[in-house]
Order: C-alpha cells, then structure tokens, then sequence
C-alpha cells in the first residue's frame, strides 16, 4: 500500500498525525497532572506550545518540499 508513495511523504504524514492525537485527544490531561513549571510557565502550557511548534515545523518542511503536488519542482 505504502510503496507508491516515498518514504520521507509517508513518515511527514505520519509526523503530523502523531502531533494531531497528541494535541487533539484526552492524552493531553497526562500532561496537565504536573505541576512543574518549564521556563517559568507552566508544564501544561508548556507542553501545547511544544507540540503546536512541532506540528508548525512539520508544515513549514511539507511546504517547502511541495508535498501533495505531481510536478516536480523546476520543471514547470
């Protein structure tokens, strides 16, 4: 199923994914169990602008590397 499609689109799609369950589902009240702070905010917070940061980093690379397009970039 996976072998028409190259390896680095199918581990970005699987990068963003991950970063989406781990935002959008109940996972996120483990993080909320701490009471810690990290650079003088909380862990909770902490650990949405992490994860929000991640996912923006995996946009901006599937952005550049034209992810979801069929011509090849320069040979327009």
């Amino acid at each position: 199923m996976f072998g028409k499609y190259p390896r680095k689109k199918v581990l970005l799609y699987s990068l963003i994914i991950l970063c989406f369950i781990v935002m959008e589902t109940p996972l996120i009240l483990f993080a909320n169990t701490s009471e810690s702070m990290v650079m003088g905010i909380p862990f909770f917070l902490f650990w949405n602008l992490l994860w929000w940061f991640i996912t923006t980093a995996l946009f901006l690379v599937g952005y550049l590397t034209n992810w979801g397009s069929k011509v090849k970039p320069g040979s327009e």
